[in-house]
């Protein structure tokens, strides 16, 4: 019986020193790598000028989605994981008289290294005039 304890005391200590050499050999300092994108939102022409806020989504193939509001020049930035995208806007804008809706969808975008860093969204626009 003694001989079949110290087996397994040994056996146990065997298992301890290999989950422990495993979890020693994980890294958890690896960096993931991104890549730094700007999305151009093109306006129709004789529509509006690019505004600050309008809200663009870039979701990968995972489905992971990030969201970025434009700045003046109507360009969000970005900075994701290597993969492929879809990029979409659809925001609303108020003024006085009318209200202006903008849609716009771009699939299988090759976001790389080497691959270009600004991609240009073209809106479609809608309005509705606001009666007062």
């Amino acid at each position: 019986m003694s001989h079949n304890k110290t087996k397994m005391s040994l056996r146990n200590y065997g298992i301890c020193i290999i989950v422990f050499l495993c979890l020693c050999a994980c890294n958890y300092d690896d960096q993931i790598e991104v890549i730094p994108v700007k999305i151009q939102l093109i306006y129709p022409d004789n529509s509006i000028n690019p505004y600050t806020g309008a809200r663009v989504e870039l979701t990968n193939a995972a489905a992971s989605t990030f969201v970025d509001s434009t700045d003046a020049t109507g360009t969000a930035r970005f900075a994701v994981p290597p993969g492929i995208y879809s990029a979409t806007s659809s925001s609303t804008l108020t003024t006085t008289d009318y209200r202006y809706f903008f849609n716009g969808t771009k699939s299988q975008i090759i976001i790389s290294s080497d691959s270009i860093s600004t991609i240009q969204l073209k809106l479609t626009m809608s309005k509705k005039r606001i009666v007062n």
